[in-house]
């Protein structure tokens, strides 16, 4: 059987190759009878992803379920559609995200201020700048989102997609909130050098776990009490490639009492 490549909704940016992710997918693979190895990217840092062996099959149906497969072409798309990307851009109106599609041309989701407002900030009449701190809302990190509109007519006409966030999405910010616990978000350095800086900084006697959001995002959730201030300036001196932000429940509680609930009140 001849290999098969495929575009995986993970990215390779900052100082990582393509080469450095094959290990991640073998250890996804491992106990199947499939060869993985990452051949390379396309588009804006994709990555592109060759398989073979007797398993193939299953070994897609696993990265996409744990990863994402790019669309690639807009026709694989449709209003309605939910799909995972990465955030590429924000403005004064609102964020755009890469969702995979590439060809024939790069389409961009678009999810507008007022949309964020409503789903996220209990319709208040903040700016992008207020909803992105409070909510960690940062260029590559992963955000899934529902197209509005038919893509294809979108790209037809040369602009973005209109779209909102997922009900999958607004329930993870739910349930963070509901948490009570911060979070401290490293978006730009692996798994492994999230926890080779918690060790040499001897600060996991204040995380409560680590959690993953892609290949190169990553968060930690701290326990009750701990100096979120003062752990998220160590990790910046530390991991200087990364960007590092803080999701604080109780301030986001505060903020918007009649929207969300906090166990940490």
């Amino acid at each position: 059987m001849r290999p098969i490549r495929v575009v995986v909704l993970e990215r390779a940016y900052g100082r990582y190759r393509p080469e450095d992710f094959t290990p991640a997918l073998l250890n996804l693979c491992s106990g199947l009878a499939v060869s993985v190895r990452v051949v390379g990217t396309v588009s804006r840092g994709w990555l592109l992803v060759e398989l073979s062996g007797e398993d193939v099959e299953v070994a897609m149906r696993l990265i996409d379920m744990e990863m994402g497969l790019a669309p690639v072409r807009p026709e694989r798309l449709r209003k309605g559609s939910v799909v995972r990307g990465r955030i590429s851009g924000l403005t004064g109106q609102g964020l755009y995200v890469d969702v995979g599609v590439f060809e024939p041309a790069n389409l961009e989701a678009h999810v507008p201020l007022s949309t964020l407002r409503a789903q996220l900030a209990d319709g208040r009449e903040l700016g992008m700048v207020e909803i992105s701190e409070l909510f960690c809302l940062a260029e590559n990190l992963p955000l899934e989102v529902r197209l509005l509109e038919e893509p294809l007519a979108a790209l037809e006409e040369g602009r973005p997609v209109l779209a909102e966030l997922s009900e999958g999405q607004v329930r993870q910010v739910e349930s963070w909130v509901s948490c009570g616990l911060d979070r401290v978000l490293v978006i730009g350095a692996s798994h492994h050098a999230l926890k080779r800086a918690v060790s040499r900084l001897r600060l996991y006697e204040h995380v409560a776990s680590l959690g993953r959001l892609g290949l190169l995002e990553n968060y930690m959730l701290l326990k009750l009490g701990a100096p979120t201030r003062r752990i998220a300036k160590k990790l910046r001196k530390k991991l200087k490639e990364a960007l590092v932000l803080t999701f604080r429940p109780l301030r986001i509680a505060r903020e918007f009492p009649g929207r969300y609930v906090s166990s940490g009140l």
